[in-house]
């Protein structure tokens, strides 16, 4: 394996590791299709893994137009802003199908 692929693989996310070390807080949601997780201006008070589903993130700008910025499957995060001191949500996502969350 060359260094490169070898440092790749060494920085990958691994969601067994994460899973199992993110302690007290952890909560799994169900959430139903086409039903809101989180909608653009509330607090971004956590992050979520997808378990199992699809999740579209949209926005909307000052002018009033929706975009979806990008649609996220199994084994994703998203919500990531929390962490890097986000005070509120810059989208919204919303479940595409039946999905299973981990809230952190």
């Amino acid at each position: 394996m060359s260094p490169a692929a070898a440092n790749k693989k060494h920085r990958s996310f691994d969601p067994d590791r994460f899973l199992a070390t993110i302690g007290q807080g952890r909560k799994s949601l169900a959430v139903a299709r086409k039903k809101t997780i989180f909608t653009q201006g509330d607090a971004a008070d956590a992050v979520f893994y997808i378990q199992k589903g699809k999740v579209r993130l949209t926005v909307v700008s000052k002018t009033g137009k929706e975009t979806t910025i990008g649609i996220w499957g199994e084994e994703s995060l998203f919500g990531e802003g929390s962490l890097a001191g986000q005070g509120l949500r810059l989208g919204s996502a919303s479940a595409m199908t039946d999905c299973q969350l981990l809230r952190r």
